[in-house]
């Protein structure tokens, strides 16, 4: 089994060269899409959109909520 790498971002740290030629690297490649997590597409799976859509709006009303009691 391979060993378990952890990496957390600092803003004050600048990427590397290599780092920067990593991400630009990347960017050429194609998307991969996931069959477990498949794209969730209004036409072809309309049930799905719509739950999608309620969580989301669900999701909204809370953060406002939220945002509305902070401020």
């Amino acid at each position: 089994m391979g060993k378990e790498v952890s990496f957390k971002l600092k803003p004050e740290t600048a990427l590397t060269e290599d780092e920067i030629a990593m991400i630009e690297a990347a960017r050429s490649l194609p998307a991969e899409h996931d069959e477990d997590n498949p794209e969730i597409d209004p036409v072809a799976t309309p049930e799905q959109y719509a739950a999608l859509m309620q969580a989301v709006a669900r999701r909204n009303q809370r953060i406002a909520r939220l945002q509305r009691k902070m401020g």
